[in-house]
């Protein structure tokens, strides 16, 4: 998510600041430039072997040096429980084909032959174990499997070996939203739905009357960063659902218009133009007008627009995702059902409509003193299904806990299908025949972080709870299409992960892949040191992950820094290995590359953070400006020092990006006797500029009580070293909640520095310059280099 910089260091004193200007953009891709890395060291009290040290361990790297970590199953049609996956192995890569009903696992095709026969038909070398594809299509009928390569398309056909080239298909353009059958696909174009015919190649239009402000199957301006978009030239999917006959389409017309306006400017668009101003749409807490979704189902082969009766929906977190989740089908087509959060998102109804007259009905409404959730996991498909008696299972935490209860179709509870303090995270499948439901939950295993996932089952009546997954670990978990099997990729921090599949009873039937990590213990990686801490109240167990360098000596004292996000939407610290570039497991191995510069580096999820109780995710309602259990934190590190002699109470940093940012200047300014240095980038200082969706969410629906967590007005406490980050054309976190508070450190006459990255928007924090910017303020102003631990 982030580009490549050549950079000049600009220093001006201005007031007591410190602007470092990054410019000249080069290239976007992975940074490993040696001669780079030594020009750094001239330019810092670092030297070229220790940056390169830390560069085996970006996130990039890092992946790269793991082997077989993952399966990500392609199903192949007509074969429900047959699937193909990449396998990326230590010498190449291999199509593994896997048929569940037998229980075999093979090569999905003779590798060697096809890289003869390809290389002869496109006269060009082919590695058999470095293929020029990484997609196949598998034609049983045939006996043959297809691919694209070298711009052509390709038929391999396995009885013979011989390969010949095909018409190429016309795939899905860039923001084509193809059907269930195939047939078709949708799309956006001027702000009105469309649909291309695939077998034809006729594209017909939907609606007629879309606007830019008043647009068909979008989303606002205030969560789809649209500046992002015309500047990378993004084209999104359209926000819709397709029906599985692919006869209708679910979506909303989107209203912005009278959405106030917002501004950015891009000072250096390239080397010659002037600042470019871009101009969008974004709604903010206290705003007089958010945007509004008008649901409306539209009838593909009439061409028809058919209004849903249950009127608009103000935009809610729900939203704050690319896929449609408030809307799904039922799995005849017949109905639409949908989720209507009100603002504020206390109230949540689940409701039902015809989606040939568009008539709504409601089924069951839920509402809270907080926000209602329909999953723990933000922005994911809702925990509920509606069954073909019309009896509904729904996703609550009014007991406190996340669990699923029974309600029949009068929107009456019948029973609790899941109790205890523990949580449901994922509903999976419910089997109406056998009156079984399938979902993930946390927690409940005693003695188990209670953050893993495991799969169970359980009775629609609540009885007979089994757990099908026994391994303490975090188990990743998916069904195969006919719901016969499950696919089980398990793996903690310390334990590489294991691929199996699993009969409905839990019983392992086939061993897929065991991860390879070979190549990160002969660099000296070491896993981390899982921790457990308790909270302030002397009861709550908290969480976390204590991660050293590879050429740690616990005879020395090193400085201390935490690596923070305090929610409340997601947790900070890794569960599962971390094999792939997911948000946690990158900010897992940007925290070992730290470490690697002489640090102990600290992650840990304080109370206001999700997967808990209800009360532990409700500490940060209203509260934001707490920062997910800062006083927590303090007393965490000072917990964790009394029996590590190796940590430097005296020397304790912080760093983080986003919500992590915003924390990061809130312990400098909250405890500026303990937080001596920290790195905040494109914090959200002030929700009150945040979109409104979030603070409306989290803070309450009145801008007026947001000052608890306005960090500017703390400016006049800071004493320690602050980096501020931000970039210029950010859509998601605006420059403004960063220069707010500049403005009020100038003002407070309070030293500190400031990082424009020009050209960049939120997703800076991996760029290679603010990495070493990073690197190189925290170990110059921590003092890295360890002492004796006798002083």
């Amino acid at each position: 998510m982030a580009g490549m910089v050549q950079s000049m260091k600009v220093r001006s004193f201005l007031t007591g600041v410190v602007f470092v200007f990054a410019c000249s953009v080069i290239f976007m891709g992975i940074y490993s430039s040696t001669a780079a890395i030594e020009a750094e060291a001239i330019n810092s009290s670092y030297n070229y072997s220790e940056y390169a040290g830390a560069e085996r361990f970006i996130p990039v790297n890092a992946v790269a040096s793991m082997f077989n970590v993952s399966v990500e199953p392609n199903w192949i049609s007509g074969m429900q429980s047959s699937f193909w996956y990449l396998k990326k192995g230590r010498y190449g890569e291999e199509f593994v084909l896997v048929d569940i009903q037998n229980r075999t696992k093979t090569a999905a095709f003779n590798h060697t032959m096809l890289a003869g026969s390809l290389s002869y038909a496109a006269n060009k070398p082919v590695d058999p174990a470095h293929l020029p594809f990484s997609e196949i299509t598998i034609d049983r009928e045939a006996d043959a499997i297809e691919f694209s390569a070298y711009n052509k398309s390709w038929q391999f056909h396995m009885s013979d070996n011989q390969i010949v080239e095909i018409a190429q298909e016309t795939d899905a353009s860039p923001g084509e939203y193809p059907s269930q059958d195939g047939r078709f696909a949708a799309f956006v174009h001027d702000h009105n739905l469309w649909v291309r015919d695939r077998d034809s190649g006729e594209s017909y239009q939907l609606t007629t009357d879309g606007s830019e402000d008043y647009a068909y199957a979008e989303r606002s301006g205030t969560v789809s960063h649209p500046v992002t978009q015309a500047r990378l030239n993004q084209t999104p999917q359209p926000f819709a659902v397709w029906s599985p006959d692919s006869r209708r389409i679910a979506t909303f017309r989107m209203d912005q218009r009278n959405v106030d306006q917002l501004n950015l400017i891009q000072y250096a668009p390239d080397s010659s133009s002037r600042p470019k101003l871009w101009t969008y749409r974004f709604a903010m807490p206290g705003d007089r007008q958010v945007p509004m979704y008008e649901p409306i189902v539209v009838d593909v082969l009439n061409k028809t627009v058919i209004p849903v009766s249950s009127g608009s929906q103000p935009e809610v977190s729900l939203m704050d995702t690319e896929e449609d989740v408030l809307q799904w089908w039922s799995d005849d087509g017949r109905v639409l059902y949908s989720l209507h959060a009100e603002l504020g998102e206390k109230a949540l109804e689940l409701q039902k409509t015809d989606p040939g007259t568009g008539r709504t009905e409601t089924i069951l409404e839920e509402r809270g003193a907080t926000y209602v959730e329909a999953n723990l996991d933000y922005g994911s498909l809702p925990n509920a299904k509606v069954l073909k008696n019309g009896d509904v299972v729904w996703f609550s935490e009014k007991d406190g806990f996340g669990h699923l209860y029974l309600y029949g179709k009068d929107g009456l509870q019948k029973n609790a299908i899941t109790s205890g303090n523990w949580v449901v995270r994922t509903l999976l499948r419910v089997d109406e025949n056998e009156s079984l439901v399938y979902f993930t939950g946390s927690g409940r295993e005693a003695g188990r972080d209670p953050y893993y996932r495991h799969l169970y089952r359980a009775h629609l009546n609540g009885s007979a709870l089994q757990l099908l997954t026994p391994e303490d670990a975090d188990h990743s978990v998916q069904f195969d299409l006919d719901g016969t099997a499950v696919l089980d990729t398990y793996s903690r921090v310390d334990m590489p992960p294991a691929t199996v599949v699993r009969n409905l009873n839990g019983s392992v039937i086939m061993n897929l892949e065991n991860g390879d990590i070979g190549n990160l213990t002969d660099m000296g990686w070491r896993p981390p040191e899982r921790f457990v801490v308790k909270a302030l109240d002397g009861e709550t167990d908290l969480y976390g992950l204590l991660i050293k360098p590879t050429d740690f000596d616990a005879s020395l004292k090193y400085p201390i820094v935490e690596t923070v996000y305090p929610g409340p939407w997601i947790i900070v610290t890794a569960k599962s290995f971390p094999a792939d570039l997911a948000w946690v497991n990158k900010i897992f191995w940007r925290a070992q590359a730290v470490a690697e510069l002489g640090f102990i580096v600290v992650t840990m999820d304080g109370p206001g953070t999700p997967f808990r109780s209800k009360e532990f995710h409700d500490a940060s309602y209203g509260h934001l400006g707490d920062a997910g259990g800062l006083a927590d934190h303090v007393n965490a590190l000072k917990q964790l020092a009394e029996d590590r002699p190796y940590m430097d109470l005296g020397r304790v940093g912080m760093f983080g990006h986003s919500a992590g940012g915003f924390m990061t200047a809130q312990a400098l300014l909250t405890y500026p006797d303990f937080y001596k240095v920290g790195v905040a980038s494109s914090g959200d200082h002030d929700s009150r500029f945040y979109g409104a969706f979030w603070g409306q969410k989290y803070e309450g629906l009145k801008s007026s009580d947001y000052g608890e967590q306005i960090t500017s007005l703390k400016a006049g406490n800071l004493t320690g070293k602050l980096l501020l980050a931000t970039g210029d054309v950010d859509d998601n976190v605006h420059p403004c909640m960063t220069m707010q508070l500049v403005d009020a450190l100038i003002r407070a006459d309070r030293p500190f520095d400031l990082l424009i990255m020009t050209n960049r928007n939120h997703d800076l924090s991996y760029d290679p310059y603010y990495l070493h910017r990073l690197f190189g303020y925290l170990a110059e102003n921590l003092k890295v280099r360890p002492v004796s631990s006798a002083g």
